[in-house]
């Protein structure tokens, strides 16, 4: 049994709960994406972590993690987030690293300082996208560096060479040393240098056996690097169609596609918001619901549930199932509001625009619903939420032609409740 955890708006969705509360009963969870740009807010046995890198099967021994072809590792943040959890369990979980995962170095986040990207998209400093290019062209380091130290030197002083004719009025490139920085990152992947391989075979033999398997999708949808608002997106493909390039399996048979949305809609960064609230409201929501970046600690900018935008998510990710989370920050609202269509010089549009220019034009055509003012998260079964909360939900599921699987009503995994329609997929 296989299932994948994809995002359906721009990030923060609250995928790392779910897929905190559905690793509990599986084999390996592979994490597909991304880097340490994305953050997923866990709760384990009371405690709450921030997770960047690691998958959410760490927390539970018995699972094998895997950190898959199509992440790039940022080894300063993998060492912490091992060493922590490490000391959380009282022994060192079990993970895999792809020998072809792309690492994060310094001289990446330097890049991305001095070309402006930081201010220009309101990426988060990670150095995500300058690594990513450095992939495309070639001139990247891999993990199965590592595992030779004169490899991993010469490719290093050949790329700081190269960023020095690049940047030559740059002192912070002429302070890399080559052998220093080699010797540091063997350092800090010494507890894993022996879990560097090549993660598809392991992927691939749980896939063919009876184990479960869960894939975890980092940042959103509408952040894909082609499908997403582009230029304002992340650097890698966040979809489900990207998800068997980058774990290097062609058309993986995954069972069920959990799409994780959000209640309302939240977006960190620059780009077009056609919900974003420009009230009251909008502080409430981010104090309610704790809307701070996991990885920047910046207030995300929220809005109501954008359903064109949802329906382009549906499309790319093809969801079996969805999972709605925070439903529970809503309680108390008089009124609940969606957006139906947009409107663009006096015309109604139901799609999602591929321009983010477009996208800036469209002024939203709400419809509005009744709220509750019930507190919910005490609430185990689906039919005891209240009715317009029920109403709420169903609108969602019918517009989207998807089932609901799971509603988050609180940050704890208890404070969940599973349909029906999960049991039967």
């Amino acid at each position: 049994m296989a299932t994948a955890i994809l995002g359906m708006q721009w990030g923060d969705e609250g995928k790392g709960k779910i897929t905190h509360l559905l690793a509990k009963d599986s084999d390996m969870v592979v994490r597909f994406n991304g880097g340490a740009n994305a953050g997923h807010t866990v709760i384990d046995r009371g405690e709450k972590f921030g997770t960047h890198l690691l998958p959410t099967g760490v927390f539970y021994t018995a699972s094998t993690s895997v950190l898959a072809a199509g992440m790039v590792i940022d080894l300063e943040v993998l060492r912490e987030e091992f060493d922590t959890i490490t000391r959380h369990l009282g022994e060192k979980p079990e993970i895999l690293i792809s020998e072809h995962a792309h690492l994060v170095l310094p001289y990446h986040k330097l890049m991305e300082d001095l070309e402006g990207s930081v201010k220009r998209i309101g990426t988060t400093r990670r150095g995500i996208g300058p690594a990513y290019r450095d992939r495309a062209a070639r001139i990247g380091i891999r993990a199965v560096d590592l595992l030779s130290p004169k490899q991993l030197r010469d490719r290093l002083t050949q790329r700081i060479e190269l960023l020095k004719r690049m940047w030559p009025s740059s002192p912070q490139f002429d302070s890399i040393s080559a052998i220093e920085l080699s010797e540091r990152l063997v350092g800090l992947a010494q507890p894993f240098l022996s879990s560097i391989r090549d993660t598809a075979l392991p992927i691939k033999k749980a896939l063919q056996g009876d184990r479960r398997i869960l894939f975890e999708g980092a940042q959103g949808a509408l952040l894909d690097v082609n499908y997403g608002t582009y230029p304002y997106v992340t650097s890698s493909s966040t979809t489900f169609a990207g998800l068997g390039n980058a774990i290097g399996i062609p058309n993986p048979t995954i069972d069920k596609r959990i799409g994780v949305l959000k209640a309302y809609t939240t977006r960190v960064g620059e780009g077009p918001f056609p919900t974003q609230l420009s009230n009251d409201m909008e502080g409430k929501l981010q104090v309610r619901g704790g809307e701070f970046g996991v990885t920047t600690g910046r207030p995300r900018r929220c809005g109501w549930l954008d359903l064109p935008a949802l329906r382009h998510a549906t499309a790319l990710n093809d969801p079996t199932g969805i999972a709605v989370t925070k439903l529970d920050v809503l309680s108390g609202m008089s009124e609940i509001k969606v957006c139906r269509a947009y409107q663009v010089g006096g015309k109604l549009y139901d799609r999602f625009p591929s321009s983010a220019e477009e996208l800036g034009l469209c002024r939203p055509i709400y419809e509005t619903f009744p709220g509750w003012k019930d507190d919910i998260s005490q609430i185990k079964d689906y039919e005891q939420l209240p009715r317009a909360a029920r109403t709420y939900l169903k609108w969602i599921s019918d517009a989207l032609g998807v089932p609901i699987y799971l509603v988050s009503i609180g940050p704890r995994p208890e404070e969940t409740i599973q349909t029906d329609f999960f049991d039967r997929a």
